[in-house]
């Protein structure tokens, strides 16, 4: 089941924030700020993913950090008229801001006010929202690290993720096993009619370099979840953001807002299984979305959504003072113009979503220490 967290923000922003969070607040309420880190859902893993990550869990040995450094995070202060400061999601206690960060380079890895399930899903490769712990571990509050570590010399950043495996092994004592559980999802299936969507040139589906390692790529937030990369950058005219939303089995996609709240997502070479975890990253939901289609390669998607019904399709909330059936019912139907505002860009690509029963992976800590181990 997705987590939704819940925030006071009403502004209407631009297409770098987290639409997910828009759109399960006010209408299409959205932060103030791009640097919150996302509070999603990536979809399943198959049956060899899932492996993989109990394979990852308890083979050695892993690569590893020359040096690393782990600290508590320390929230700063919120500062007069949200001007300076670290701006972003809600650290630990004092009305402080710690927003999660990532920044890598050929010698070194930053990473910034990241909760441990954050740090699970990047080091496994697996979405976090599907990590299953001890309450102090999991939700708002949780408590939040800063690492700076050295990568070995000629080391891949593709090797990153098992390093930070290492540590957790190493500085909290981390232990876990995947775990199968059958739920409600979406399932991406084929429409009447068939697909309409072309496929990619071979040399598009070349693999996604991390944004976080590149050099030249140009300053902006970088934010992660499990294995998908979310970089906004401000445009160089000043009109705005660009956001882009990779991993390798979606490519680099560009998302944008166009006008009468039309949202637009161009994919130039993306798998359906990456369409899935793009939707499920996008798409505020209450189960995750899962690729149904069958159908393999990479295609050419260029996704319109239309909000202008979704604005008007608030449920009711606990505090408003309605009682619990009345609050599921008007939740029920919000999920419903959503899935059908997502459903009408979708079959104009010849496919769309539909509520079915599936397994959804999930990963289990056995146990975690709340205070690593010393430096």
């Amino acid at each position: 089941m997705k987590r939704y967290v819940s925030y006071t923000e009403t502004v209407l922003a631009a297409p770098s924030i987290d639409l997910h969070r828009a759109l399960l607040t006010a209408g299409i309420a959205a932060l103030t700020a791009p640097l919150i880190v996302s509070i999603l859902i990536a979809p399943a893993l198959n049956a060899q993913d899932s492996a993989q990550v109990q394979s990852s869990a308890q083979t050695a040995p892993r690569p590893r950090f020359d040096v690393a450094s782990v600290k508590p995070a320390v929230p700063s202060p919120p500062a007069a008229g949200g001007a300076g400061g670290r701006v972003g999601g809600s650290g630990g206690g004092g009305g402080g801001r710690c927003p999660e960060s990532f920044k890598m380079d050929r010698s070194r890895v930053d990473i910034e006010c990241a909760t441990l399930t954050t740090l699970i899903g990047y080091a496994f490769r697996f979405s976090p929202d599907r990590v299953t712990g001890p309450d102090w571990m999991i939700g708002l509050g949780s408590p939040r690290f800063d690492i700076a570590a050295k990568l070995p010399q000629g080391a891949s950043e593709n090797q990153v993720p098992e390093m930070v495996q290492a540590l957790l092994a190493d500085r909290f004592k981390l232990a876990i096993h995947p775990a199968p559980r059958e739920q409600g999802i979406y399932g991406l299936v084929a429409a009447k009619g068939g697909l309409k969507v072309k496929e990619a040139a071979p040399e598009a589906g070349a693999e996604v370099p991390p944004s976080a390692a590149d050099p030249d790529a140009p300053p902006g937030t970088i934010t992660l979840f499990g294995d998908v990369e979310t970089r906004t950058t401000r445009n160089a005219d000043g009109s705005g953001d660009t956001t882009t939303i990779s991993n390798p089995k979606m490519g680099r996609v560009r998302w944008m807002e166009g006008p009468n709240l039309m949202w637009r997502w161009e994919a130039p070479a993306i798998t359906f299984e990456g369409l899935a975890e793009l939707l499920d990253r996008v798409i505020p939901l209450p189960s995750p979305v899962i690729d149904m289609t069958g159908l393999k390669g990479r295609y050419q998607v260029v996704l319109e959504v239309s909000l202008n019904d979704v604005i008007g399709a608030r449920p009711a909330t606990p505090g408003a003072g309605g009682d619990p059936t009345t609050i599921e019912n008007a939740r029920m139907d919000r999920d419903e113009v959503v899935l059908r505002a997502f459903n009408d860009g979708l079959r104009k690509l010849g496919l769309q979503l539909e509520h079915r029963q599936g397994p959804v992976e999930t990963l289990v800590v056995d146990h975690v220490e709340k205070t690593p181990t010393g430096n």
